[in-house]
């Protein structure tokens, strides 16, 4: 205690030469309300996890009631999501009865039946296995000519000049074009087919003669999958699932059954996935003909290239957002419900070969999910874009499938709490474990989520309970963020082509410079500064508006206002993004980059304006770079400008602490001896009452000082145990009239606590 006194008191001292003012601190404020209390120590249903159940054999009337009963009263669960399976070539059985069949609707029957008894809710997942959209393989059955496509290039080299003659490939074609292998001029020859014959008089040189044709794609699961991209097929799976269960069912819409659940919808294992009306929603977006553009798929075709790929892979972004996505949430929508569920690769660094686009994915989507699967921190840095979608949509809720594939013999109770911390502290706020398996002796995705597991079935209800304590605190409200970071959307669509060599898996393939997810682990994980993905094309909107050195999202109930904005790494940006951004540094904005600044525009022909107005911010030329020292601009408005060639933690944090002051600042900023586990925070106001959540997956013990904006009255609310208490010896003080609270913080390792303000 004397040494506390004495250091404090040495503190006191220096700080009030420096203009510093210190005062007492009285309890004040207004205490929490019983039933916030009695809530915090029982959570609501709604807040608990819902885990997903894999039908792995032959479902009855008593085996549901038991093993329902038992995910309620052993595991704590307060819903299920019934997930029927296909069965499978080696062998292991899928779900009997047949999906949808009348055998099955009377055994969902009664899983409705049991969770009326038991007050629970079932989540209901809306195929027979995964992915969504083979409706158990009536879809394919019943209509073949609405299965997913897949585009082809076909080609071959000729020589001229020479009269070409030739049959063209199968499939409906959307292009023939032939480009010279050595200037790259172009000509279209689609109105040079002729009852199937491709007929054309070859110029002098060596041109590759290439037809792009639609066809229909093979499937990689049990069944053919619906074509995503077109609304027409898409209605009709709706009608042979969702309909099927409103027919049999909709008395239970909005009380047992509240969500539905869709799954890894997208492009996974068919990366060229098409749709026949592609180059008419193509000119309808871009205005202009996509037909001599389609080489720039595969090949560089000059100067425009990027911006041509930007086009396609855009067309190709919206396709999907307003086919699958948009049609199941107006019919979740119109009907009570709200839909949740995820593309592949929604963490990915590159959606362009497996979601599209994931700010443009969730748009029709009440609860935006993220899949964090495979194993521990995997795709980590990559979370917090459902998050900040749902941040833009103003989603109270975002949800996440959590620990599908985590390896059974690493899999133990204090793993529940690591993954599930480091997703509450990146937005995340409802939890579907993954999972409950109706056989547990026969698991085909580990590991096993459930009362039968000796493992970790003890510490299920006390973990059921800490998920829904932390979810009843963190769901609705706003978050606080100081610092945007921008999604280069265009570099990544200007980067990528097809079948290239060098693209390591999908999800994966991006250019040297992409560094926005290395930037999104620095700010989260080592400067602990939270931040915001930016969509480029949304930031354009009036919701975003400029105001003299910030900028303002300007929701219903998530506002947010930003301090800075970070350009990560790129060559391809769009001008009038671009515009926008000068304009906010114009009025004493702080804008940050990183890597590379941008010299491509994602409009067509429109690089001088990008070159320009970074010069104009950065007074750099881009292409002209000197990497070997962090560059600074400034306006006489106050505007700073930032440009680090190569980011770490250090200049990072400097470029943001010299101009601005974080919302939450540690002292010292702990820094772990590992990479296993994370330290991190997040700052949400609900009903004007500040929630900070601290969260420890690290297995080290967290010390350190935390000092806040405002004069805050704080308890301590311990997610783990349900035990408020107030919290002791907060300082309060002042500096350049500004009021901070600050008080220390200790975190033992795999846990987490809540600050509430009074």
């Amino acid at each position: 205690m004397y040494q506390i006194f004495k250091k404090t008191s040495i503190l006191i001292f220096f700080t009030i030469v420096l203009g510093v003012s210190f005062y007492s601190c009285k309890p004040k404020g207004r205490p929490l309300t019983n039933k916030f209390i009695q809530d915090f120590q029982n959570p609501p249903d709604d807040y608990k996890p819902m885990p997903f159940w894999h039908i792995n054999g032959e479902l009855t009337t008593e085996g549901i009631k038991k093993q329902m009963k038992d995910a309620r009263e052993l595991g704590g669960f307060s819903g299920i999501s019934v997930l029927p399976l296909a069965p499978k070539k080696d062998g292991r059985p899928g779900t009997t009865p047949k999906f949808l069949s009348p055998q099955y609707l009377e055994r969902f029957q009664d899983v409705l039946d049991t969770a009326e008894e038991l007050d629970m809710q079932v989540i209901l997942y809306d195929d027979n296995d995964f992915p969504s959209g083979m409706a158990g393989g009536k879809l394919g059955e019943l209509f073949p000519q609405h299965t997913m496509k897949r585009l082809d290039k076909i080609e071959k080299l000729v020589k001229g000049p020479t009269d070409f003659n030739e049959r063209v490939p199968d499939g409906k074609l959307l292009s023939v074009v032939a480009m010279n292998q050595k200037t790259l001029e172009r000509i279209e020859l689609t109105a040079s087919v002729n009852k199937g014959f491709l007929s054309w008089k070859v110029p002098q040189g060596e041109w590759n003669i290439m037809y792009f044709p639609i066809v229909k794609d093979s499937h990689h699961k049990a069944f053919p999958v619906v074509d995503y991209l077109d609304t027409t097929a898409v209605r009709e799976m709706i009608r042979l699932t969702y309909d099927v269960y409103k027919a049999n069912f909709e008395s239970y819409f909005g009380n047992a059954i509240k969500m539905t659940f869709f799954d890894d919808i997208g492009f996974w294992r068919h990366p060229r996935t098409w749709t026949g009306r592609f180059n008419e929603k193509f000119e309808e977006l871009n205005g202009y003909d996509p037909k001599p553009w389609y080489p720039a798929l595969w090949y560089n075709i000059g100067p425009k290239t990027e911006s041509v790929r930007h086009a396609f892979f855009n067309t190709r972004a919206e396709l999907l957002a307003e086919g699958f996505p948009k049609l199941v949430g107006e019919w979740t929508k119109k009907n009570g419900l709200k839909d949740t569920g995820h593309p592949p690769g929604n963490y990915d660094p590159t959606p362009i070969d497996m979601n599209g686009d994931i700010f443009k994915f969730f748009r029709h989507t009440a609860v935006p999910l993220t899949d964090a699967i495979k194993w521990y921190q995997f795709g980590q840095d990559g979370h917090k874009l459902i998050s900040s979608a749902a941040d833009y949509y103003d989603r109270p809720i975002v949800a996440t499938e959590i620990y599908g594939a985590y390896k059974e013999k690493v899999f133990d109770s204090l793993m529940l709490y690591r993954s599930m911390m480091d997703l509450f502290s990146r937005g995340v706020n409802f939890a579907v474990p993954h999972g409950l398996w109706y056989n547990p002796e026969q698991v085909y995705i580990q590991p096993l989520v459930s009362p039968y597991s000796e493992k970790i079935a003890p510490a299920l209800p006390t973990y059921s309970n800490f998920v829904g304590r932390s979810c009843m605190l963190l769901q609705g409200g706003r978050r606080v963020a100081d610092v945007g970071v921008f999604y280069p959307f265009e570099e990544l669509a200007g980067w990528f082509r097809f079948d290239d060599p060098e693209n390591p898996r999908q999800g994966f393939f991006v250019s040297p410079e992409t560094d926005y997810q290395e930037i999104s682990g620095l700010l989260t994980n080592d400067i602990r500064q939270d931040f915001t993905f930016i969509h480029p094309e949304y930031f354009l909107e009036e919701k975003y508006s400029i105001q003299p050195g910030s900028i303002r999202l300007n929701n219903a109930e998530n506002k947010q206002e930003y301090k800075a904005l970070i350009i990560s790494g790129c060559n391809v940006i769009s001008y009038k993004t671009l515009e926008k951004i000068k304009d906010y540094y114009s009025q004493g904005g702080l804008v940050v980059a990183t890597t590379q600044l941008p010299f491509k525009s994602s409009e067509m022909g429109e690089d001088e304006k990008v070159i320009n107005l970074v010069r104009e911010i950065f007074d750099v030329n881009s292409l002209a770079l000197d990497t070997s020292k962090v560059r600074t601009n400034s306006n006489d408005n106050g505007g700073h400008a930032v440009f680090i060639p190569i980011p770490d933690k250090e200049n990072i944090s400097k470029a943001i602490s010299q101009h601005l002051i974080p919302d939450v600042q540690f002292s010292p900023n702990p820094v772990l001896s590992t990479d296993f586990g994370k330290f991190s925070y997040i700052h949400k106001i609900k009903d004007g009452i500040d929630i900070f959540y601290f969260s420890n997956s690290s297995d080290e013990t967290i010390r350190t000082e935390v000092t806040l904006k405002g004069t805050l009255y704080l308890n301590n609310a311990n997610p783990h145990n349900g035990e408020i208490l107030e919290l002791k010896n907060i300082t309060h003080f002042k500096i350049d009239g500004h009021e901070y609270t600050k008080c220390y913080l200790t975190l033992k390792p795999v846990s987490s606590t809540f600050w509430i303000s009074k």
